[in-house]
């Protein structure tokens, strides 16, 4: 069994959205895929007592070449009372190189429709203004080399990915 590294982040897009980008990503690379549909445990706090629901996730496998292994799943939660938080969790094979996994989330986020860490002023206010999910999330892209203070949406994306691969 092969040892994976986990990513997870926060967006405020929809799971259908992230998943059909990275989805597209792969067609036009010549990769194959298997769709993924799963269930994932997710905590949600009533007044002090966590309550634990599942949440659905919809997910990407990519079956051959140099992201073979590499996994892709996306839900949304409510975390209060109202207003969904959308999450992603990138699952891949150590054997895929560092940089190669963050070109690939470069191409993927610039591909989105907007910045995938600016949530609207209406979003935020229903989630709660101050959710910590807003800054971790914000934090994320900006370890990726992102510019979260620029307003330019889409940027250039001047990355190249990997496409040498060994069958095996």
């Amino acid at each position: 069994m092969a040892k994976l590294q986990t990513v997870e982040f926060s967006t405020c897009l929809k799971p259908t959205e992230m998943i059909r980008e990275l989805r597209q990503i792969v067609v036009n690379h010549g990769w194959e895929y298997e769709r993924i549909d799963a269930v994932r445990t997710v905590d949600r706090f009533a007044i002090i007592l966590p309550i634990t629901q599942l949440a659905k996730s919809l997910g990407i496998k990519i079956t051959n070449g140099p992201y073979k292994g590499l996994e892709m799943l996306s839900w949304s939660h409510t975390p209060g009372s109202s207003g969904s938080l959308h999450f992603t969790s990138w699952c891949f094979p150590i054997k895929i190189n560092q940089n190669d996994f963050e070109n690939l989330i470069k191409m993927w986020s610039t591909k989105l429709s907007r910045r995938p860490w600016k949530w609207t002023f209406g979003e935020r206010s229903i989630i709660g203004y101050f959710h910590p999910v807003f800054g971790k999330s914000k934090k994320f892209f900006k370890s990726m080399g992102f510019d979260v203070k620029s307003k330019v949406w889409p940027i250039d994306c001047d990355v190249e990915l990997n496409t040498d691969f060994e069958e095996e």
